[in-house]
């Protein structure tokens, strides 16, 4: 018989991340902002009876803080220009701001929201707010940007839709997962962050297979496993690149 092995892929631990937990220090209780933040995005992702919203706070090089996470729950289905409760809800969550130790209030430069799911809905909140940059994006494999250059607008919202790199923005954030030293590309957790969250941020895995002869990198999510934590860290880090994008720098 030839031999075999099964491959797993390339994974985190999320025990390690779960370790790792830091207090933001004095003056930063719930979720305001340590210092080293310089900027402010959100990634948003729409499921059947919730929205789930990461706020993430951005230093140099991108080492990143997870500044807030939370749920918004009702009913998405809602037409947002009726006055859902829930739509309004998102937009009090994505317009307030967020104080450092010194004081200064910090806005939420940017925000991604996932329209994959209730997409005519979406389009309809997104579209009188992207002068505030809350983007619509759709998430798409096998591109080599995770930003793209331009938007589309075949959509029936006929909002600026971004295309994003989800394979790109995954690679990125795996291995700053991986830094263990504050830095360019560190990424800090609040003390108070659930082991259920550090689960659902590492539960995708890298793998490979051959194709006609070449190899093809994907990624996997095994069965059971939820992975809304590392959707919304996609979406959050391609809200930041869709700010740099308009020549703007943290520094």
């Amino acid at each position: 018989g030839e031999a075999w092995s099964l491959d797993d892929g390339e994974s985190i631990n999320d025990d390690d991340l779960l370790q790792r937990r830091e207090d933001f220090g004095p003056g930063c209780k719930g979720p305001d902002v340590p210092h080293g933040v310089g900027v402010l995005t959100a990634g948003v992702d729409i499921q059947a009876d919730r929205f789930e919203v990461e706020v993430v706070g951005w230093g140099l090089g991108e080492e990143s803080w997870s500044i807030d996470y939370f749920s918004i729950y009702g009913d998405p289905s809602v037409d947002p220009k009726s006055g859902g409760s829930i739509w309004k809800e998102l937009d009090r969550a994505l317009s307030q701001t967020y104080k450092n130790p010194d004081g200064l209030e910090l806005k939420i430069a940017a925000a991604c929201i996932d329209t994959g799911f209730q997409a005519l809905n979406a389009y309809a909140f997104i579209k009188p707010r992207q002068k505030r940059r809350v983007w619509g994006v759709k998430g798409r494999a096998n591109r080599s940007k995770l930003w793209p250059r331009s938007p589309t607008r075949r959509n029936k919202g006929r909002i600026d839709l971004y295309i994003i790199g989800v394979d790109v923005a995954k690679e990125s954030i795996y291995a700053r997962l991986r830094k263990t030293e504050p830095g360019p590309g560190y990424c800090h957790f609040p003390e108070d962050r659930d082991p259920d969250y550090f689960q659902q941020l590492t539960a995708e895995r890298l793998k490979t297979r051959f194709h006609r002869g070449f190899k093809v990198r994907y990624w996997e999510l095994p069965s059971g496993k939820r992975n809304e934590a590392l959707d919304l860290r996609v979406y959050a880090l391609a809200a930041l690149h869709g700010w740099k994008s308009n020549r703007n720098t943290i520094e």
